[in-house]
């Protein structure tokens, strides 16, 4: 497969960086800096191969739901998605990523999609036993490399691991719930790619309860029912352009919509949407993050009264 070819072939950089040491010291003049001029362009590579993707870092925003205030009460939650474990061995590791969230203490944790990326079936389960140590409750939706658009289908042995790790999973339904002390209702969408997205549960909701609406790819904003008023989206799937080169990120950014990062504002017909985008902790095509290393969300969240 070419995505391992290159993962394996990678390492070759070392012994290229050698060589262009060794012949540094030995040359002169205007070969001694060409040498040097070839290394130094290598070098981004080098830490978009072997650095960014090892760094995981935690990304803090705070959001007003709709009517809102500062003084609101609020919630403390953990968002992050497209872990995309499987072919890559330098994929963030599960514990790290549930070790670093257990020492936010938040009320929730969301897993937007995209949780594998070409593992063997058999391994699944293990995969993301984890997730099993998280000290709060877990929301989880699948992706669309979860149900195969591309990939394997792997719906029922990822579903038969969330459950196993004690995940709730809202897709095409709702959970009445509490997250630190206060009424929320987590909703979720399955992955937009599938078409199997369904929101008649939303006629049932209970009116004046905040509603977190938690799906994989944020387009899935474009097709929410007018009449389903949630308050935020949580959703992942961009990676925020996985390599963030000037000019050219949004280019590799897979949404129809102007959808990036962060907290957005999707103007529908029903009224202004709001739509937080994590930017995903692992990596598909090409082994390497450049400008956009793994990250989770904290997100305070402010209630309305």
């Amino acid at each position: 497969m070419l995505k391992l070819l290159i993962f394996w072939g990678s390492f070759a950089w070392f012994p290229f960086a050698l060589v262009c040491l060794g012949l540094m010291l030995r040359l002169k003049g205007r070969a001694r800096l060409a040498v040097a001029g070839l290394l130094v362009v290598s070098l981004p590579l080098a830490w978009a191969r072997f650095v960014e993707p090892h760094l995981l870092v935690v990304h803090r925003a705070t959001i007003l739901l709709p009517g809102a205030t500062e003084t609101s009460p609020s919630i403390r939650i953990a968002l992050f998605s497209d872990t995309h474990l499987g072919i890559f061995p330098s994929a963030m590791p599960l514990t790290r990523i549930v070790r670093r969230i257990n020492a936010e203490h938040v009320d929730g944790v969301f897993l937007a999609g995209d949780l594998s990326y070409w593992p063997r079936t058999e391994d699944v389960l293990e995969l993301f036993a984890p997730l099993g140590d998280l000290d709060a409750p877990l929301y989880a939706v699948l992706g669309n490399h979860d149900v195969g658009y591309p990939g394997n289908d792997l719906t029922d042995a990822l579903m038969a691991a969330l459950q196993d790790a004690g995940a709730l999973i809202p897709q095409n339904r709702a959970f009445d719930t509490e997250l630190g002390g206060h009424r929320v209702i987590v909703a979720g969408a399955s992955d937009l790619w599938q078409r199997r997205q369904d929101f008649g549960f939303s006629a049932s909701l209970p009116e004046g309860v905040p509603v977190l609406l938690l799906t994989h790819n944020p387009d899935t904003a474009l097709y929410v029912p007018d009449n389903f008023a949630y308050d935020l989206m949580l959703a992942g799937h961009t990676h925020g352009g996985q390599l963030r080169v000037p000019f050219f990120f949004k280019r590799v950014i897979p949404t129809i919509w102007d959808f990036d990062r962060e907290l957005q504002v999707y103007p529908s017909d029903g009224g202004d949407r709001l739509v937080y985008i994590t930017t995903g902790t692992g990596m598909i095509n090409l082994p390497l993050r450049f400008n956009m290393p793994p990250r989770i969300d904290i997100l305070t969240l402010h209630l309305p009264e």
